[in-house]
Order: C-alpha cells, then sequence, then structure tokens
C-alpha cells in the first residue's frame, strides 16, 4: 500500500507543480505582479524596415528627442544671439528647413554598404517606412515645419521678410513631403539621368 502511495503522490506532483498548489487567489496576485512588472518595460520591436539608415527611426523616444532637440536649439539661440523670442523660432525655424531639407529630400543612397546600392536613386524621406505613405513617422514629420512654421510667425507678428521665409521654409518642406511627390524630380532636378 505504500509503495502505491509514494508512486501516485510522485506523480501528482509530477503532474501538478507546486505552484499550481497555491491556493487561487495567491497564483492570480503573483500573475498579475509579473503582468505589471512587465508593463513597466518598454517593449522595442525590431522594426520591419531593415534598412539601417531610416530604421532609427522607428524606436521609441525618437520624437521626443527630436522636439527637445529643436527646443534647446531655440533656448541657445535665444541665449547667444540675445535676439526676441520671434526671431529665434524663425532662427530654428529657418535651420530646421535647411537640415532637414538636404539630409531628408536631397541627398540620395545610405552610408552603409550591406544594401548593395539598393537604394542608391532613393532621398531618405523616400526609403523611410519601406516607401508606404501617410505612416506615424512621416505625419510627424510632416506635422513639426507646419507647427514651428505657426509659431515662429505668431511670435514674430506676421510681419515681413520673416513672414515670408517663413512661408517659403514651410511650403517646401511640406510640398517634398506630399504623397504625390514620391520619387518625383521637379523639372529634372536631383535627377539621376538628364532630362
Amino acid at each position: 500500500m505504500r509503495v502505491s502511495f509514494f508512486n501516485n503522490f510522485k506523480t501528482f506532483c509530477f503532474v501538478y507543480p507546486p505552484s499550481l498548489l497555491l491556493r487561487e487567489g495567491a497564483k492570480s496576485e503573483i500573475v498579475g505582479a509579473q503582468v505589471r512588472m512587465r508593463s513597466l518595460y518598454v517593449e522595442a520591436v525590431q522594426p520591419v524596415d531593415l534598412n539601417k539608415n531610416t530604421s532609427w527611426f522607428q524606436y521609441p523616444g525618437v520624437w521626443t528627442i527630436y522636439i527637445f532637440i529643436l527646443f534647446f536649439s531655440w533656448l541657445v539661440i535665444l541665449s547667444l544671439l540675445g535676439c526676441t523670442a520671434g526671431t529665434a523660432w524663425t532662427i530654428v525655424h529657418l535651420a530646421h528647413f535647411a537640415v532637414t531639407y538636404h539630409f531628408f529630400h536631397w541627398k540620395k543612397g545610405t552610408p552603409f554598404s550591406e544594401d548593395q546600392g539598393m537604394y542608391n536613386k532613393l532621398t531618405w524621406w523616400e526609403q523611410m517606412d519601406n516607401g508606404k505613405q501617410l505612416t506615424r513617422n512621416r505625419k510627424f514629420l510632416t506635422v513639426v515645419p507646419v507647427v514651428l512654421y505657426l509659431i515662429a510667425s505668431h511670435t514674430t507678428d506676421y510681419r515681413n521678410p520673416w513672414l515670408f521665409l517663413n512661408t517659403i521654409a514651410v511650403l517646401v518642406l511640406v510640398i517634398a513631403k506630399f504623397p504625390n511627390m514620391h520619387k518625383v524630380r521637379i523639372l529634372g532636378i536631383n535627377a539621376d539621368y538628364p532630362i
């Protein structure tokens, strides 16, 4: 009789581990604590975009850092140049225009050789999100120049020449980001082939 009890107990412990033998409330508390602990961590999902040139924009926190860079550049310009807030926002907007137009809409290809020339004829904007249009990242990068334009124009009281410069900058950037402008070279400018 004892041998059969021992064998049954061994089988019982194997099939039902001690964690399952806890009272039901304690078990749900442990599982709940594990779920809460997992929710404290940001899970960075590997992006579908395997292009190293653009995949960095998929990760969490990039948008926040982008905004902080714009704000801190405004603070630096405001403190170093001693100009008005509107002039500083206009300088930030125009600098943002020059930098993003050059790196997002003018330069082609990638600095990495692993792609074997696959992206040599595409700008950064055309490479982003594997060419899919109207993604969250594209919408964010379209809204940023518009918001900068509104801030810069409002803080300069819509005076010329600042309004004119801000308007030209935002128009060029926003038109370059339109889905209909994907892989389009106006008048052959920055084209890979002669017209």
